[in-house]
């Protein structure tokens, strides 16, 4: 069973009069431990589940409240140093949810999305140290931004999307998973970054745009960008 969780945005600051919803980090955080809840107890108990954070889990990077390439300005709420630690320990919540009903889970925190290119790894090395003696538990640590999984006759793949897009990605991921490519039947591709929903099948892979985790900050707001949050498992 695989949980994607794209574009969380932990502490994005949001004033509901504006953008129809209020939000700060300790609701970004309730609303991940609630939601990943839900999926884990509507969810088959499946023998291994899936924790895939498919980028953007936080909202901001640093304490300079931007993004870290095109300097966006961001609305944050409260330290950055509060955040980082709301957000592992929310995230450690989930994947305790996971475990109690698949027998392996496995954790991959996708780097980087484009809004937390470094904490990100802070992240990923916390959850890693954290369950570093739980034999149940898999962080994945390998480098790079693109996720493969085998599982079956299902190739799962995933990557932020913020990088290339569809077209290239799932032609990449074929050129650079030729071998796991031959021995699927199935090949699903998912990615983030926009927070609306779109997908289509492309030379063999069918790719999904993930809706978004989070509420509407004002930047959405004030460009018409409207997409309902959402967060889904899916048993293969």
């Amino acid at each position: 069973t695989l949980y994607p969780i794209a574009d969380a945005h932990v502490g994005m600051l949001a004033w509901g009069e504006e953008t129809g919803e209020d939000s700060d980090t300790r609701k970004a955080c309730d609303r991940l431990r609630s939601w990943v809840g839900q999926c884990v107890a509507s969810a088959p108990a499946s023998g291994t589940g899936v924790i895939l954070v498919a980028g953007d889990l936080l909202h901001a990077d640093d304490q300079t409240s931007q993004t870290p390439k095109s300097r966006h300005v961001l609305d944050v709420d409260t330290r950055h140093f509060r955040t980082l630690e709301m957000a592992i320990s929310a995230l450690a919540a989930c994947i305790d949810l996971a475990a109690r009903k698949h027998a392996r889970v496995i954790v991959r925190i996708l780097l980087p999305g484009n809004h937390d290119p470094h904490s990100s790894m802070a992240v990923l090395f916390a959850l890693a140290e954290r369950y570093r003696d739980d034999p149940r538990i898999e962080v994945d640590k390998r480098p790079g931004e693109f996720w493969v999984y085998e599982h079956g006759q299902v190739m799962l793949a995933s990557h932020h999307g913020d990088k290339a897009p569809p077209e290239r990605l799932a032609m990449g991921l074929v050129s650079q998973h030729r071998e796991a490519f031959g021995r699927s039947k199935f090949c699903h591709l998912f990615t983030g970054h926009l927070h609306s929903f779109s997908g289509k099948g492309i030379a063999g892979v069918r790719w999904e745009q993930l809706r978004a985790v989070t509420a509407r900050d004002a930047y959405a707001a004030s460009h018409s960008w409207v997409s309902q949050a959402e967060l889904q498992a899916i048993t293969y």
